[in-house]
């Protein structure tokens, strides 16, 4: 499968930008709508079927990137031109087996309290 990357709360600006440097590497970029949170990550992103979940009343604003389909080279090389060409994008992830059964919602959640473990200087816990 195509290396792709899901995003959320990207502003226009910043995912033209972000398009070009994903473009560059060969990478899909595809936005996700707040109607989709009800959607799993692993739906999302082509690896399981959607479902018609409603999407959560809960949101979130933050911007954030999953990386799908991606070698670890790839995602170094990514890491390296959002940083290059300052991209920040605060919370990134990968998609694992146990990610992908989740949604964006519970995703953000997790990706906030490992955040928030880690500037505290503590072990982020990962829910199963």
């Amino acid at each position: 499968m195509k290396p792709m990357i899901l995003v959320f709360n990207i502003p226009a600006d910043k995912l033209s930008k972000l398009r070009f440097t994903c473009m560059r590497l060969g990478i899909q970029v595809c936005p996700v709508e707040a109607s989709d949170y009800g959607q799993t990550i692993g739906a999302l992103c082509g690896m399981a079927d959607r479902t018609d979940a409603p999407a959560p009343e809960e949101t979130f604003t933050e911007d954030m990137l999953v990386m799908a389909n991606f070698t670890q080279q790839l995602a170094t090389r990514l890491l390296a031109a959002l940083k290059q060409g300052r991209l920040p994008i605060r919370l990134k992830a990968v998609v694992t087996p146990t990610n992908a059964h989740w949604n964006p919602v519970e995703l953000h959640k997790e990706l906030t309290a490992e955040r928030a473990a880690i500037a505290q200087g503590k072990e982020a816990e990962h829910h199963e």
